[in-house]
């Protein structure tokens, strides 16, 4: 199966961070099949922060949603990820975006990623990878998302992949 992950922090060396973070992705979770370019992103619901830098990656996973879901909390935990502050600083932020077509609606994990079309920091690189890609409630591609999000917030390109 392919799934989505979108990563993001603000605390600490981000992109070190990130390359410490995808061997980690592959040995518990899958193997890592694309990655997108870094984006810049102004902090989102608690403004007053460090900008944020962003990415998508596409990964090939014989994992369910909750597996995955429980091996990114620990990858999280991995970095010093203490979640005190919603919304607030951290050293790094992993979220199960999309696996493959399914919907999963349980206390922990809601599947597509609920606020996929409301966040341009995800959007755009995953555009990048996978315009196609068809969110499988609104029934429309990420390409299509993107057109339409409201979100009109600044995501400038780091560094492309």
């Amino acid at each position: 199966m392919t799934a989505f992950l979108s990563l993001g922090g603000n605390l600490g060396n981000t992109r070190e961070i990130f390359e410490q973070t995808y061997p980690l992705i592959e040995k518990k979770i899958g193997r890592i099949l694309q990655k997108s370019s870094l984006y810049q992103t102004a902090a989102w619901g608690i403004t007053d922060q460090a900008d944020f830098l962003n990415q998508v990656i596409e990964i090939e996973t014989t994992q369910n949603p909750e597996e995955i879901l429980t091996n990114l909390l620990a990858i999280e935990l991995h970095f010093g990820r203490v979640r005190d502050i919603k919304w607030g600083p951290r050293s790094i932020d992993l979220d199960l975006l999309l696996f493959g077509n399914q919907q999963v609606n349980t206390p922990h994990l809601t599947l597509p990623h609920p606020r996929i079309q409301d966040r341009k920091f995800i959007l755009i690189p995953l555009v990048e990878i996978a315009p196609n890609t068809l969110h499988p409630i609104l029934g429309k591609s990420v390409k299509e998302l993107l057109a339409l999000t409201t979100d009109t917030s600044t995501v400038t390109l780091i560094q492309h992949l």
